[in-house]
């Protein structure tokens, strides 16, 4: 598996309010996979702090509230055996993570730990692409390049986009731009297409893999 190193290596060197929105848009991206795979309780808890994790930089969220939603995320999780990067458990608490992951690095901005909410879509993606492509190992010849699945190359592109549009900022007049409303309802917008696809291939995976969706 192929991972994301040069954007990742960029992360660094973006302005530390922008790493919230890398990490907002690999959650909203991941919510595809929450939404289709937690119980009827727990989605509607990832939906709330989603939503808490988007008003969080425009100075919408008590910061008492977001240290709530990472103390609950512990207490929720708990029970879930999600050791097993291929289980459904796993796939449901890393991507719940990344919504709490994104309010963390808003009261913390960190590029390490920005780069984590990239690593665990793309650990959670890579294994929906090998069970979307029969579970069966590619093997590599020396002089190859190292094959990535469609999934994770979908979210390495988004990723990518992201990046050149913070870069398009600063080489305009603004050369430390600052979050605002629309920027991140079009980083928003511009997430819901791929969060579909992954949607919908989280529902494929389910299948194969013999998980109730009911």
């Amino acid at each position: 598996m192929v991972r994301n190193g040069e954007t990742y290596s960029a992360l660094r060197d973006i302005p530390g309010q922008f790493l919230v929105g890398f990490c907002l848009g690999c959650a909203e991206r991941a919510s595809g996979v929450f939404v289709t795979l937690a119980d009827q309780e727990d989605a509607a808890w990832f939906s709330h702090s989603l939503e808490i994790a988007w008003r969080a930089p425009l100075g919408e969220a008590d910061e008492d509230e977001l240290i709530e939603i990472l103390g609950e995320f512990e207490g929720r999780t708990e029970a879930i055996d999600a050791d097993d990067p291929g289980s459904r458990g796993f796939s449901v608490v890393q991507s719940a993570m990344l919504a709490v992951n994104a309010i963390a690095v808003h009261l913390n901005p960190n590029p390490v730990r920005a780069e984590m909410s990239g690593q665990v879509l793309e650990t959670i993606l890579g294994s929906f692409d090998f069970k979307l492509g029969g579970s069966e190992a590619v093997v590599t010849r020396a002089g190859e390049d190292e094959k990535t699945g469609r999934l994770q190359r979908l979210e390495q592109a988004a990723q990518d986009a992201f990046v050149a549009s913070v870069r398009d900022l600063r080489g305009g007049d603004r050369a430390d731009p600052h979050f605002d409303r629309a920027f991140l309802g079009s980083l928003r917008a511009s997430c819901a297409p791929v969060r579909d696809e992954f949607r919908g291939a989280t529902v494929s995976v389910a299948e194969l893999a013999g998980w109730d969706l009911e």
